[in-house]
């Protein structure tokens, strides 16, 4: 969707670190889905849970611990549990994303490794001038490093990715699976609970904070940029809900995929220059699949898959 392409412009608004493997920071396991609170009545087949713990070294300063928290709260905007269970609750076991390197290496996830000061760092014989975001392999697993010369440096790169990609990534994806979800509710002709996930924080205006940090960037897109992303926010914040509140489904059903339309706009390069630079980790971009599924928006006919409910006509391609 548009507001996903615009984390690979975002960026060159602030000063931003060294993406010295820039696919693989933006493609990086941040989460995964997974099971929640198992054994309640209220379990849930599939959340987004961290498939990442936050590590540092023991001799990092206050300043490094600091920006490792800050990463771990965005982390914790775009997740909905850490998969807590009451046999964990009963036995002390409470889950926790930050802690020293040498615990992170005890668990079977992913690393976000904050400062320089560790073994990874030293084993690989890693020297950076610059802030830097930089992925690794380390013993079967991967580990985005966030180095810089100085503990100015580290920090100026751990709040690039707390703010700017992290944080991005999870409005950019709560949105993005709103709005699949809205067009399942559309189908279904609720139009009160259409309204009201435009209109939610972690629905489709999860898209603000997105939309606030690419502003400045805005201001230098081409004219027929501005006039797909002016497009696609009339449509999305004004004229389908209005459709909506009329509980008009053609007309809603019509609005949705002419905003869909401005996203492939953008993703493909469809009358305008492609701005999206990277494929998305399909890991992570595949829920939109199973939430179109379960409004019965996706039909199985010999052996393959109907998308046409969501993918027609002028979005008729899927995927990248």
């Amino acid at each position: 969707m548009l507001f996903l392409i615009l984390l690979a412009v975002v960026g060159v608004v602030f000063s931003k670190p060294v993406l010295d493997t820039f696919g693989e920071v933006k493609r990086f396991p941040f989460v995964t889905y997974t099971k929640a609170w198992t054994g309640t009545p209220a379990e849930v087949s599939e959340v987004t849970a961290p498939n990442v713990v936050i590590a540092y070294g023991k001799s990092e300063s206050r300043a490094v611990l600091s920006a490792a928290s800050n990463i771990a709260y965005y982390l914790g905007q775009w997740t909905e549990d850490m998969g807590l269970t009451p046999r964990a609750v009963r036995k002390g076991k409470l889950p926790t994303i930050v802690m020293p390197l040498n615990r992170a290496l005890k668990t079977k996830k992913h690393i976000i490794l904050v400062g320089t000061n560790n073994s990874i760092v030293k084993n690989l014989g890693l020297k950076f001038s610059k802030p830097t975001l930089k992925v690794v392999q380390w013993k079967g697993r991967k580990v985005l490093i966030v180095g810089g010369r100085n503990t100015r440096q580290v920090v100026k790169a751990a709040n690039f990715l707390a703010h700017r990609v992290v944080g991005f990534k999870a409005g950019a994806y709560k949105t993005f699976f709103s709005f699949v979800k809205l067009r399942g509710l559309i189908e279904h002709e609720n139009y009160i609970a259409g309204v009201h996930l435009i209109k939610e924080a972690s629905g489709l205006s999860a898209c603000g904070k997105n939309m606030s940090l690419a502003a400045p960037m805005m201001l230098k897109f081409p004219q027929e940029v501005k006039r797909v992303v002016k497009k696609r926010n009339r449509i999305m914040y004004v004229e389908l809900v209005q459709a909506l509140k009329d509980k008009d489904k053609e007309k809603a059903v019509k609005l949705w995929k002419e905003a869909m339309f401005t996203c492939y706009q953008c993703h493909q390069g469809l009358g305008i220059k492609r701005l999206r630079k990277f494929i998305p980790n399909p890991e992570i971009h595949s829920r939109h699949q199973r939430i179109a599924m379960d409004f019965g928006l996706v039909r199985k006919a010999n052996r393959e898959f109907n998308c046409t409910a969501c993918h027609s006509g002028r979005t008729e391609q899927r995927g990248y």
